[in-house]
């Protein structure tokens, strides 16, 4: 129904679609080297998912990777590209 995502105080929980193959498992939107400082498995913000999406399916929004569902494949480079493994397989 989407109501925890729409009423979380922190804005962290979004609603993926069902068919989806991957998912981001960070919210944060903070630079790399805070996000190193504070999680040992947060978006870093490198781009390597965006860059080697075969599809462009995947952009950077405030430092996080964020996949476009309407592109994704579900080919899964971009769980094998990601250094931090934050990129997780459904």
């Amino acid at each position: 129904c989407g109501a925890c995502a729409k009423g979380c105080p922190k804005s962290v929980i979004e609603l993926v679609p069902k068919r989806v193959k991957v998912y981001v498992a960070c919210s944060s939107k903070c630079k790399g080297k805070e996000v190193m400082t504070a999680c040992k498995t947060g978006c870093i913000g490198c781009g390597l998912c965006a860059k080697n999406c075969p599809e462009n399916a995947i952009t950077l929004v405030d430092n996080l990777a964020v996949i476009d569902y309407s592109k994704c494949t579900g080919c899964k480079t971009c769980v094998a590209k990601c250094p931090r493994k934050i990129i997780k397989e459904l």
